[in-house]
């Protein structure tokens, strides 16, 4: 054999190592260049879905709120009617007479108070519904 196909024998071999290296690293998975782009990519992700789903979580807080305010005061109303009495149940006495389904509490487990106002200086009475703080 000559020099020239010496040389490529040690190229082969030289390739057959690389090639073999190269089959390895795949077996042996993601290196750590590769993991932390991952984990980059899914914090930059992250960051941009997280305010989006809390001003969805705020804005669906806040119709439940006054959903259920607005069940209160219809089932204040029917209460005031039935029993004809001038002052305002408690949520509590509303749920126990049957007028609400459910204890109504606000998102942060506190209680909602019903009161009657007088406007305008005439007899009638709004029912108005608020949250303790």
């Amino acid at each position: 054999m000559g020099e020239f196909e010496n040389e490529i024998l040690r190229y082969n071999r030289q390739l057959r190592y690389y090639q073999e290296a190269i089959q390895r690293q795949i077996k042996n998975g993601f290196t750590l260049v590769e993991l932390m782009v991952v984990v980059a990519i899914i914090a930059i992700l992250a960051a941009i879905a997280m305010p989006q789903f809390m001003t969805a979580t705020d804005k669906a807080r806040t119709a439940k709120e006054t959903a259920d305010m607005q069940v209160i005061k219809n089932a204040t109303q029917l209460y005031l009617l039935d029993k004809n009495v001038t002052t305002p149940p408690t949520v509590e006495t509303l749920y126990k007479e049957g007028y609400l389904t459910e204890h109504v509490k606000d998102t942060k487990d506190k209680e909602y108070t019903i009161s009657l106002e007088n406007k305008n200086g005439n007899s009638f009475k709004s029912i108005v519904v608020t949250k303790q703080e």
